[in-house]
C-alpha cells in the first residue's frame, strides 16, 4: 500500500511540474519510469524522436530540476559508459514518510 501511495505522489509532483513543459518534453517524461535509469539512446527509443531532440529535451528537463544524471551506465548498443538519466524524485522522501 505504502508504494502505491508513493508512486501516485511522484506521479502528481511530476504533472504539477508539468504545466509549463513542451508536448516533447512531456513524451520524454512519460517516456520514464520512477526509479529507473535510461541513458539518451534509449530514450531515443523510448520517444521515437532523434538524437539532437532527446538531447535538447534532457538538456531543458535536467535544468528544470525533472531530471538528473546520477552517473554512469554502460550503453546497450555500443558497451561504453554514458550518462545515466532518472527522474528526480524530490517526492519520493516524503510519500515513504
Amino acid at each position: 500500500m505504502k508504494r502505491d501511495t508513493a508512486e501516485t505522489s511522484i506521479r502528481a509532483y511530476y504533472e504539477i511540474a508539468q504545466a509549463d513543459l513542451s508536448a516533447s518534453e512531456r513524451k520524454v517524461l512519460h517516456a520514464m519510469a520512477v526509479g529507473q535509469l535510461y541513458t539518451r539512446r534509449q530514450l531515443e527509443v523510448l520517444t521515437g524522436f532523434r538524437s539532437g531532440p532527446v538531447c535538447g529535451r534532457v538538456h531543458a528537463l535536467i535544468e528544470k530540476g525533472l531530471i538528473e544524471v546520477v552517473g554512469e551506465k554502460l550503453c546497450p548498443e555500443s558497451g561504453r559508459p554514458v550518462e545515466a538519466l532518472r527522474l528526480v524524485a524530490q517526492q519520493l522522501e516524503l510519500a515513504l514518510t
